[in-house]
């Protein structure tokens, strides 16, 4: 196995263990929380799972500037959901809790841009200088080339 396809493996297995920690997490509170429990606490687990995970394979460790943008998308998200969850097993709420999904969507969003931003780029980059690259002997694919 080449050092490039472990790095998928690698980062799904990360958002795999997140995953874990987060129902291990959810399964302790709501241990100890008298027999309440919230929809949004259970299913917590499945921002990592869904969001970082299956992402993670599916794009095979492909870089792109807004990878970073997408891991703490998720991160808000999941966080945001476990926050809603204690609350609704405390018996409260707060009005800001909302704030989590948004920030998590817009940076889901923009890490989404971002990476489709990349593809048309090194798309456009791969088409225009395929002659250029025949004729130098790929001289200039090493500093334009993905990993």
């Amino acid at each position: 196995m080449s050092v490039s396809s472990k790095k998928p493996a690698n980062a799904a297995l990360i958002y795999v263990v997140a995953a874990l920690a987060c129902a291990l997490f959810s399964a302790v509170y709501e241990h100890f929380s008298h027999g309440v429990w919230s929809y949004a606490m259970v299913y917590a687990f499945l921002y990592p799972l869904a969001d970082g995970a299956l992402p993670a394979l599916l794009l095979g460790g492909r870089r792109c500037a807004g990878a970073g943008f997408w891991r703490a998308g998720v991160a808000a998200l999941t966080v945001g959901s476990l926050f809603r969850g204690a609350l609704e097993i405390y018996g409260t709420s707060h009005p800001l809790t909302v704030v989590y999904t948004i920030l998590g969507a817009g940076l889901c969003g923009l890490g989404l841009i971002q990476f489709l931003f990349d593809s048309v780029r090194f798309s456009r980059y791969n088409k225009n200088t395929k002659d250029l690259r025949i004729k130098e002997g790929n001289k200039y694919e090493d500093h334009y080339r993905q990993p």
